[in-house]
């Protein structure tokens, strides 16, 4: 019966060790697929949210632009009406006066360097032009969006007679209904651009600064900071060396490659534009002694020739994986640890269950199979002639031993037995005893 449950206990233990082991690994693959997963997402999120970061700063910079110009341009309209609006109600001119002084008006009045007032009725005919008069424009998309509104601004591209490429223009117009007037005023945009408050501007881009490094700048095609949290007016290169060369060769570069397209309706230009696509570019910067790998998100944005750019550490943008990482690092480290731990008490248990079967349970000797296995391994090994150590065998019994268990008793007998097995076990010369026979 001892013999049978050792040999159950002797299978089980590799048995339990696979199950361990089978575990970890279904565990830990189950780990890193999911580590895999949630790291794609968790970084495609953080470089999106950089990513939205940089437009929505383009998106701050051109609507600051364009809330200047059009308060400037609203200005000039609202003026223009009011003084369009008593000519053409006064009754001291005659109509050929009031168009010779609205006329001279448009004329002489220049927004920029190449804008223009300009007047238009309902139908969409030049009333009053400073050089198309008389000509009807109506199937013109942004013409037709200020007829049907009656205050309104627009933004659309525009090539100027002699010119190559179209530029964005706006353009304000208010409607004065009793005199059928669509009074507008339009300009380039690139030539308004000293309207723009920079230090507005500025306050409204460090709030879409990421992270606790990132923050947002702008510069120039030859990097000078433009806007900068602490360095504006100064050059880029005084900020991070010679890495600057690269990031400005890019830029440029996207400058170069940067045109303006336009769509035709009805073969006239239609409002639809082509915006700069978000760029990226890399370097190392060393500061106290410790080197930082900074990741750059620029978009540029053609109307200033600037370019809107955003850094931050890379540190800091994979702080959300890393962490993953060393999480999944500790459940694995944790979950081997666990392995071992068991592995170890498996073990230690085993080995006592072992020397438990092994042994004798009255004299705690070895029995009679752990004795037979002993002195087989004993033998074959004095079977090597380079190896052989001599050996001997002693047979102990206790003389009159049955008088004992008949004139005593049997426990007294026991005890007389187990006095002599651990008289025989102080011994450490004897590499092996045990209880062969019965008693």
């Amino acid at each position: 019966m001892p013999q049978s449950r050792f040999h159950h206990l002797r299978f089980l233990q590799p048995i339990l060790i696979l199950l361990l082991i089978g575990i970890a690994a279904i565990s830990l693959t189950f780990s890193i697929q999911s580590f895999q997963t949630v790291e794609k997402t968790i970084r495609s999120s953080s470089f999106k949210a950089f990513n939205n970061s940089i437009e929505a700063s383009y998106d701050i910079v051109d609507t600051a632009l364009n809330e200047s110009i059009k308060r400037y341009l609203r200005g000039i309209v609202t003026t223009s009406a009011k003084f369009i609006t008593q000519i053409q109600t006064s009754s001291f001119l005659t109509q050929e006066q009031k168009n010779t002084l609205i006329q001279d008006y448009i004329n002489s009045n220049k927004i920029g360097d190449t804008g223009y007032p300009y007047i238009l009725n309902s139908k969409g005919q030049l009333v009053y032009h400073p050089i198309f008069q008389g000509r009807n424009v109506s199937e013109y998309r942004h013409i037709q969006e200020q007829i049907d509104n009656n205050d309104h601004f627009v933004e659309y591209l525009w090539t100027n007679p002699g010119e190559e490429k179209p530029r964005r223009k706006l353009a304000y117009s208010i409607y004065v209904e009793e005199l059928d007037f669509v009074i507008s005023a339009s300009a380039y945009k690139n030539e308004l651009l000293h309207f723009i408050d920079k230090t507005i501007l500025k306050d409204k881009l460090n709030k879409y600064q990421y992270g606790k490094t990132g923050y947002v700048y702008v510069i120039d095609l030859v990097g000078e900071l433009i806007l900068h949290p602490s360095y504006e007016g100064e050059n880029i290169r005084s900020l991070i060396g010679e890495n600057a060369d690269g990031l400005l060769k890019k830029i440029q570069q996207s400058a170069h490659s940067y045109s303006l397209q336009m769509n035709l309706v009805n073969g006239s230009p239609e409002t639809i534009f082509h915006s700069a696509n978000v760029e990226d570019y890399s370097y190392q910067i060393t500061m106290d002694n410790n080197t930082y790998q900074k990741d750059v998100l620029y978009i540029y944005y053609p109307y200033l020739d600037w370019a809107i750019v955003s850094g931050i550490s890379r540190d800091e943008l994979h702080r959300p994986t890393n962490t993953l990482l060393y999480s999944l690092l500790a459940l694995v480290l944790s979950l081997a640890t666990i392995i071992v731990i068991l592995l170890l008490l498996l073990n230690h248990r085993h080995k006592k269950l072992v020397n438990v079967l092994n042994r004798d349970y009255l004299t705690g000797l070895f029995n009679r199979r752990a004795f037979h296995d002993m002195t087989s391994k004993l033998i074959n090994d004095t079977q090597h002639p380079t190896g052989f150590k001599p050996y001997s065998i002693i047979l102990l019994d206790i003389d009159f031993f049955k008088r004992i268990n008949d004139t005593y008793g049997h426990i007294v007998g026991d005890k007389i037995i187990a006095i002599v097995g651990k008289a025989i076990s102080q011994y450490p010369s004897i590499l092996g005893s045990s209880q062969i026979s019965g008693n």
